[in-house]
């Protein structure tokens, strides 16, 4: 998967391998403890010939081009996935409101069963600063934000 110390990619490599799946993590070298700590395998490069790939970090047709002829890319972009090719499936996940799910989610996370990467905890007065890290990229984890 694409952006495995990412907030989604942090929970689906945690998620996949519950089901089963052998989850293999693309990140930055300086991720790979996070990564790894996710039981899952980690690469910084990856090479065409994945039978699956899941683009938590929206690599659009670069994500794409590694899945093998005939598999599947799971994207996180609706309305603005790559066109299929080669014989490739192409799916979006759209997340939509279910209480039930979350409530279990957030109980994982509480139960330290799924990551919860907290960059730093800001008073609402910072909120501004805080959303300027955040697009100019390169942070880890999540703003917290208090009162």
């Amino acid at each position: 998967m694409t952006g495995a110390a990412g907030a989604v990619g942090g929970y689906l490599a945690v998620l996949a391998a519950d089901r089963g799946w052998r989850v293999t993590g693309l990140a930055r070298p300086a991720d790979e403890e996070f990564v790894r700590g996710l039981d899952a395998a980690f690469v910084t490069h990856a090479e065409p010939g994945w039978d699956a790939v899941a683009d938590c970090a929206v690599f659009q047709e670069r994500a794409l081009a590694l899945v093998r002829d005939g598999g599947t890319l799971v994207g996180v972009q609706p309305g603005n996935a790559p066109a299929p090719e080669r014989g490739i499936t192409v799916h979006t996940v759209v997340a939509g409101p279910d209480s039930t799910r979350l409530d279990d989610l957030l109980g994982r996370v509480a139960a330290g069963e799924l990551p919860a990467r907290v960059h730093a905890a800001v008073p609402l007065d910072q909120v501004p600063d805080a959303h300027r890290a955040v697009a100019g990229g390169g942070v880890r984890g999540r703003y917290v934000i208090h009162p």
